[in-house]
């Protein structure tokens, strides 16, 4: 019989965020990288770097047309930063809630969120659909619980959530900013408006009967950070 192989975790280090490539914009914050003096983990860090430039990618062609239409001397703003709490990294997975600001030129828009969950060492990008064995089903119990969760942990914050109801329907494209922390899937939906970004962490046990032998798996290598 097979040894079950031993879960380790790996130490975190920040980097300076990439470059946002579109004229007006300022550019500052920090994103993951991971390192264990034994293992390779130069297709981690990549992958990790990737899901940063992947946003840029999304969020460039309304930023370059919000900054045609400020004032001249208006800047806007693109930044990443790493909260631990919202971070775990092992030999198993390394998955990250980033809190993000992308601020058009004149102020309008801003919080939001950057997310990646990457298999070790391969670097393969996970996503919220491969957590499950059938994601029609389990997206409706995540965004309830998710919700739940957002009332009990936040309540105050409940009267924007009520506001917002489109961006909580059980859709893959609302809940893709995941991260698998110790906690539980920690996710992140963008505000909108005067209503700030919003984050709440949905416990394991609620999911665990939906989630695929490979959701299993990296949920069972959850560790915390070094």
């Amino acid at each position: 019989m097979m040894r079950p192989t031993t879960v380790l975790r790996l130490s975190v280090f920040e980097a300076p965020t990439p470059r946002f490539p579109v004229p007006r914009y300022d550019t500052s914050g920090t994103y993951p990288q991971v390192r264990r003096g034994d293992i390779d983990l130069r297709a981690v860090n990549a992958a990790l770097r990737r899901v940063v430039l992947e946003d840029q990618q999304r969020y460039s062609p309304s930023a370059r047309a919000a900054a045609k239409v400020a004032g001249k001397d208006a800047r806007g703003v693109y930044q990443t930063s790493v909260d631990r709490r919202l971070l775990s990294a092992s030999t198993v997975v390394v998955s990250v809630l980033m809190p993000a600001i992308e601020l058009y030129p004149g102020g309008t828009e801003g919080s939001g969120w950057v997310a990646g969950t990457v298999r070790v060492p391969s670097g393969a990008a996970v996503t919220l659909t491969d957590l499950f064995v059938r994601p029609a089903q389990a997206l409706p119990v995540l965004a309830r619980e998710w919700k739940a969760q957002l009332r009990r942990t936040t309540p105050r914050r409940w009267v924007c959530v009520t506001q917002l109801p489109s961006l909580l329907r059980p859709s893959t494209s609302n809940y893709r900013n995941f991260a698998l922390i110790p906690r539980g899937l920690a996710v992140g939906i963008h505000g909108h408006a005067s209503c700030a970004g919003f984050q709440a962490t949905v416990p394991y046990a609620s999911l665990r009967p939906y989630l695929s032998k490979l959701g299993l798996r990296l949920v069972s290598g959850v560790r915390p950070p070094r």
